[in-house]
């Protein structure tokens, strides 16, 4: 599956940017896979514990079978309008 995300700004925001990075796009490329990147490993770092916690073994092979796993088994949850913000 690819998704990919449209992003709006105003001419003052773009003109703004212009003065402090090159390539807009790029950088929200990259912070985008930046916090996918981070928050996949933290995904597998809690899954693995709760499987090793319960002495289960772990059948999820891959990253996104790991991720679907621990949201299916409850360890982390889908985000909603109350979550706090992932940054941290």
């Amino acid at each position: 599956m690819h998704t990919s995300y449209t992003v709006g700004i105003t001419t003052g925001e773009y003109k703004a940017l212009t003065t402090v990075m090159i390539d807009q796009q790029d950088w929200v490329t990259n912070a985008l896979k930046n916090q996918a990147r981070k928050t996949t490993l933290d995904i597998t770092r809690k899954y693995t514990q709760f499987k090793i916690d319960r002495s289960e073994a772990i059948t999820a092979v891959g990253s996104t079978a790991i991720i679907e796993a621990a949201i299916a088994e409850g360890v982390v949850g889908l985000a909603t309008d109350v979550s706090p913000s992932p940054e941290k």
